[in-house]
């Protein structure tokens, strides 16, 4: 009897204490409330503001951007192509017509030592210069008169197949250097003061740490599978994308001159990895197998994950879309990877280069469960209002060569809408169609509002295991962090 009575007075304290508990969650509530309101503000007052700025190669001397956020053609004049006027010669005596001649078909070989001199017409000077290369070409020396004599920098250092530099101001005249091999050159174009031409790509190194990371297979499979994300979250948002391959296309070296075209098109600015696997055709998982050392393989994908310490990974359909067996198995080799990442037993060596890690949340393209449908028709300030499935059809149109077996769509095993969560250590989505739901980008200060709507919880969807994630330990750290920020 005596137990009785204590166990009934600990539940009346219980239920006293009930409305207590239920007004800390709604203090907790309106707190988040109004520190998501606080970083929306100057975020909605400017949609797509992360891009406003040109890049700071692209402004005069002594001019910064934030001087520059009038409408900036009125102020600076877009840059001249000064490619038809150069003086272009080689110290080997080839013939170098092919360099101004717009076509990435024609090459000239470079071998090393020698010298390739360009000059603009007397009484100009150069502001820039691009380089288009059949094959990265290893470290190679530009080098120019200055005031103390001759001055040289070494490029080439990140394996750009595009690369554009800036010249320092009044250079009329220099000349390119290979230290060691050949190099294949396609194209040589040189701007004059002013502002860049849109598809000039101007390249930045491999992000370190990676909001998303998406893993195509193909040169074009990021447009074709994945639509909408790069568009939307690394053009639109800002976020942290970055794409690898698993293979390559050097034996046609076209298609990895589309696949950077495709790419900076939707918004990507930082450069992409080219996988180190040769591209072969296969209709089922154990003939591609049968092509590649899987073990390998797998190696390659750990090293990704702990390279780019995702917190999104995106892969392929565990079917290979239309049967494809290297679609099939990027992602069989993956998903190992995936179990494999945080063991210091597998793939050592990229254990010591990079660390551990253990991927937040992956997603698979059609993957059955925890199905997600990205709306990727929303328009974008970014893109001029077209939306994310309209800039994934212009990213793929920058693939030539494939327009005629394949297109964008949102039918059947292309929809490149259709998501699954394959895997996650934070539990199902509850509110779907984000894949940074619950999770906070490591660029925290360069998104937009959409990727700042921490998630709700949804009674009718998951009942009170859904209170129960809401405020999760895990979950309350996060909205505590943004509270903090808005403060």
């Amino acid at each position: 009897m005596e137990l009785f009575k204590r166990k009934t007075s600990l539940f009346i304290k219980s239920c006293r204490l009930l409305p207590a508990c239920l007004l800390v969650c709604c203090l907790i509530g309106g707190v988040i409330a109004c520190a998501e309101l606080r970083l929306a503000e100057p975020l909605l007052a400017e949609p797509g503001s992360v891009h406003a700025e040109p890049a700071l190669a692209e402004l005069p001397a002594g001019t910064t951007a934030e001087a520059t956020a009038e409408p900036i053609a009125e102020v600076v004049a877009e840059a001249a192509v000064m490619t038809k006027v150069l003086s272009v010669s080689s110290s080997g005596g080839q013939k170098t017509a092919s360099l101004l001649d717009g076509k990435t078909a024609t090459k000239l070989s470079l071998p090393a030592a020698s010298v390739l001199d360009i000059s603009a017409p007397s009484g100009q000077v150069m502001a820039g210069l691009y380089l288009i290369w059949d094959r990265p070409p290893g470290p190679w020396i530009l080098s120019w008169d200055g005031e103390s004599g001759e001055d040289e920098e070494i490029r080439g250092n990140y394996g750009y197949l595009h690369e554009y530099v800036p010249l320092r101001e009044g250079i009329s005249s220099l000349n390119i250097r290979l230290t060691e091999g050949i190099g294949l050159l396609c194209d040589v174009y040189v701007f004059g003061p002013g502002l860049l031409p849109e598809w000039v790509q101007i390249w930045q190194p491999s992000y370190e740490e990676a909001d998303l990371l998406l893993l195509p297979t193909h040169a074009d499979d990021e447009h074709l599978f994945f639509g909408g994300t790069m568009p939307y979250y690394a053009g639109e948002l800002g976020l942290r994308v970055q794409v690898a391959y698993l293979t390559n296309h050097w034996g046609e070296a076209y298609r990895t001159h589309e696949l950077l075209n495709g790419l900076w098109t939707v918004g990507i600015e930082y450069y992409p990895v080219i996988g180190p696997y040769p591209d072969y055709p296969s209709r089922s998982l154990e003939h591609a197998r049968s092509l590649y050392d899987t073990k390998e393989m797998v190696d390659y994908q750990i090293g990704l994950l702990r390279r780019f310490r995702p917190l999104v990974v995106i892969g392929h359909d565990i079917g290979g879309e239309y049967g494809h067996g290297v679609h099939m198995l990027n992602t069989d080799t993956l998903r190992l990877a995936l179990e494999a990442s945080s063991d210091p037993e597998a793939a050592p060596a990229s254990a010591v280069l990079y660390g551990l890690w253990d991927v937040p949340k992956t997603y698979l393209h059609l993957y059955p469960e925890n199905h997600v449908q990205m709306d990727w028709d929303r328009p974008l300030a970014r893109f001029g209002g077209a939306t994310a499935f309209e800039m994934a059809q212009e990213g793929f149109a920058c693939h030539v060569s494939q327009q005629k077996w394949y297109s964008v769509r949102k039918t059947g095993v292309h929809d490149c809408r259709s998501f699954g969560l394959y895997r996650s250590y934070r539990g199902p989505d509850l509110n779907g169609g984000d894949f940074m739901e619950g999770l906070v980008p490591y660029s925290a200060e360069r998104f937009s509002y959409e990727a700042l709507v921490l998630p709700r919880f949804d009674l009718k969807r998951y009942g009170l295991a859904g209170i129960g994630n809401y405020f999760s330990l895990g979950s309350l750290r996060e909205k505590a962090f943004w509270a903090y920020k808005a403060i």
